[in-house]
C-alpha cells in the first residue's frame, strides 16, 4: 500500500481518494500489446489500475522497434504478453493482469471478456475490431476505440447503448454473422499493414487512457460516439471532434 500511495502521490490534487479507488479496482481488458497497447497498459499501471486482463498472441521482431515500448534487442522472439506482465509488475508487483497469449475467436471470446467493465482496442485489423465491439456491447461493458496510420488517428468511446462501431463507420458487416463473407469482407478492409510513426500510436494511446480515466470518473467531454476524435500530428489545426 505504502508503494502505491506513492506512486499515485503526484495525482492526488487531481483525483480523490474516492476515484483512485474506482480506477484502482475497475477491471481492464486490453487487446493488443504493440504500438498503441504497449502504452495504454503502461499508462493503466501508471495511473494506479490494478486489474487488468491483456491478450496478444505475437511476438516481438525488429519491425516494432520504431513504435513498441516493450520490444528492444532482449524482447526479440519473445511473447509480448509475458514481456508486458513481467515489466508491469517492475512497476506495481501487486497489480493483477491476466495475460492471455491467444488469439481472440468468435469460441473463447465470451468467456475471456467475462467479468470486465472497459474494453479497450489496440489492435491493427478491422475483423478483430469487429469482434471485439460486438462482445463489449453484448457484455455492457465500455468500448474505448483508437486506430493509427502514419501520423493520423481517431478516437472514440462507445457506450453499450450508444451508435455501435460498425454503424459508425459505415461497414457492410452491421447486422450480419461473422459468417466466411463477412470475415473475409472485414479481412480485406486491412489487409496491408499501415506505415506508422513510432510517436502517433504512443500519443493515441495515451489519449485512450485519458478518455478511459475521464469516463469512469464522470468528467466533462468524454468523447462519445457518434463523436470522433482526428488528429494528423504533424498539423495541429488538424485536432478536430467531429459528429459523424
Amino acid at each position: 500500500m505504502n508503494l502505491y500511495n506513492n506512486m499515485i502521490s503526484r495525482q492526488v490534487e487531481i483525483i480523490s481518494t474516492k476515484e483512485q479507488e474506482k480506477l484502482k479496482n475497475t477491471p481492464i481488458i486490453v487487446i493488443g500489446c504493440g504500438g498503441l497497447g504497449g502504452t495504454i497498459i503502461e499508462q493503466l499501471v501508471r495511473s494506479g489500475f490494478e486489474e487488468l486482463t491483456i491478450i496478444d498472441q505475437d511476438v516481438f521482431d525488429e519491425t516494432n522497434l520504431n513504435r513498441q515500448i516493450r520490444s528492444n534487442l532482449d524482447t526479440i522472439n519473445e511473447t509480448k504478453v509475458e514481456v508486458t506482465k513481467n515489466a508491469m509488475k517492475k512497476i506495481n508487483p501487486n497489480v493483477n493482469i491476466q495475460a492471455h497469449n491467444i488469439s481472440i475467436n468468435q469460441e473463447n471470446i465470451t468467456d475471456i471478456f467475462k467479468d470486465n467493465e472497459v474494453l479497450i482496442d489496440a489492435v491493427d485489423n478491422i475483423y478483430t475490431r469487429v469482434l471485439i465491439s460486438r462482445e463489449a456491447r453484448k457484455q455492457n461493458m465500455v468500448f474505448v476505440h483508437a486506430a493509427v496510420e502514419s501520423t493520423t488517428g481517431e478516437l472514440s468511446v462507445f457506450e453499450p447503448n450508444s451508435v455501435s462501431y460498425e454503424e459508425l463507420f459505415g461497414l457492410k458487416s452491421l447486422n450480419k454473422p461473422l459468417n466466411e463473407d463477412v470475415t473475409n469482407y472485414l479481412l480485406k478492409c486491412s489487409a496491408k499493414k499501415p506505415q506508422v510513426l513510432g510517436v502517433t500510436p504512443a500519443i493515441f494511446g495515451a489519449l485512450q487512457v485519458n478518455e478511459t480515466i475521464k469516463y469512469l470518473l464522470e468528467k466533462d467531454d468524454v468523447v462519445l460516439a457518434p463523436k470522433v476524435l482526428l488528429w494528423d500530428i504533424f498539423d495541429i489545426s488538424s485536432f478536430r471532434i467531429i459528429d459523424l
